[in-house]
């Protein structure tokens, strides 16, 4: 067979097989017209091979001249390369959904049967349309809001600093709740040291709620109810008077957290006072100072060299700062818990106080 095509090449007659693959560019195998008998096997099996592997183009019963020693050769259908489609944008989840139903073989006509339990099916899983499932769900989202909606307007937060006076006939502070919302009352005493409670009774339980850890000077309490008054009586320990408080509920403002500072020297006070004490006329002026409220009629002053604020009035300064006054000695002196100093001195132009251990100087400005 080898010696047949190669006569075949050297007499030039040629016949088109076929393209091998759809790559390939018009290069053809030739076959000549007498190779003989033998050929037939081969143009047979080689047609086959196209079948299998799906390429090519086949010969067809026109492109072979009738011959005497080869049979006519066999037709073979003339396969084109698939065009490969290209999509500009993908589909959409409808479309997808109608290309699948198109896709699906064609189902026959349901029996009655099979249609109402299909039906029944359908009404006892999905009872209802699309549309009426978004306005259920608007519909709930409408209540969830309007339930968390408060009927009045919310209570404005504020942080205070009282003085609590312990002598016969004077008015307890109140200390304003809120439901909802969490007050925290912080015991110090004169030199703002923390005062810790030894124990405490409430007026009306079913109306506030109060945590305390059993040890600390801190207590969290609690309105439970929207409106009603009650009172707290908190026992400090080493203080034989007891600290009276008085609970007013559904107040336009609540008090996030109160110091209570509490005229005396705990039992955690570290740095004694050595000036000449805190007198009675100056207790409400330090107490503002201290939340950093500058005293009626005061002048504000320029402070140069550190973090403090000055308030002139009259003879007297007022410093609101975190250092310590070392010179002049001061009159009056709070303490916050936060560590924040409220001082009484006499008007002076330099102040020397103490940071992180280090003398430092204040120049004092706008006299």
């Amino acid at each position: 067979m080898s010696m047949a095509i190669l006569l075949g090449l050297l007499s030039g007659e040629q016949i088109v097989w076929g393209q091998t693959s759809p790559q390939d560019r018009g290069v053809s195998q030739v076959l000549p017209q007498n190779a003989g008998v033998s050929l037939q096997s081969d143009l047979a099996q080689f047609q086959s091979w196209l079948k299998n592997n799906g390429q090519g183009r086949l010969l067809s019963a026109q492109s072979l001249p009738p011959s005497s020693s080869l049979p006519p050769p066999i037709a073979i259908p003339v396969m084109q390369p698939q065009s490969r489609v290209m999509r500009s944008k993908p589909m959409t989840y409808s479309q997808s959904q109608r290309v699948m139903l198109k896709s699906l073989p064609p189902a026959n006509q349901p029996s009655p049967e099979a249609a109402e339990a299909f039906d029944s099916l359908m009404q006892q899983n999905i009872p209802m349309t699309p549309q009426q499932v978004l306005k259920l769900r608007q519909l709930i989202d409408e209540s969830q809001r309007a339930a968390a909606t408060p009927p009045t307007i919310p209570p404005k937060p504020v942080s205070s600093t009282i003085m609590v006076n312990l002598a016969p006939g004077t008015t307890p502070p109140a200390i304003r709740l809120a439901q909802g919302y969490v007050t925290s009352l912080v015991f110090v005493d004169s030199t703002g040291s923390p005062w810790p409670v030894a124990s405490f009774d409430i007026g009306d339980p079913k109306k506030t709620n109060i945590q305390w850890d059993g040890k600390s000077n801190v207590l969290l309490i609690q309105a439970t109810s929207p409106y009603g008054d009650s009172d707290l009586v908190i026992r400090l320990v080493g203080l034989p008077t007891p600290v009276t408080l008085a609970l007013v509920l559904g107040q336009r403002v609540v008090d996030y957290r109160t110091d209570i500072h509490v005229a005396g020297i705990g039992p955690n006070a570290k740095d004694l006072p050595t000036g000449t004490g805190l007198p009675n006329s100056a207790n409400q002026l330090l107490l503002n100072v201290l939340d950093g409220v500058a005293p009626p009629g005061s002048k504000q002053l320029k402070v140069l060299g550190g973090d403090c604020l000055a308030w002139l009035l009259g003879d007297k300064m007022y410093l609101r700062t975190r250092l310590t006054v070392l010179s002049p000695g001061w009159i009056g002196r709070m303490v916050s818990p936060d560590g924040m100093y409220a001082y009484e001195i006499q008007k002076s132009s330099s102040v020397l106080v103490s940071q992180y251990g280090e003398p430092i100087e204040l120049k004092i400005e706008g006299f």
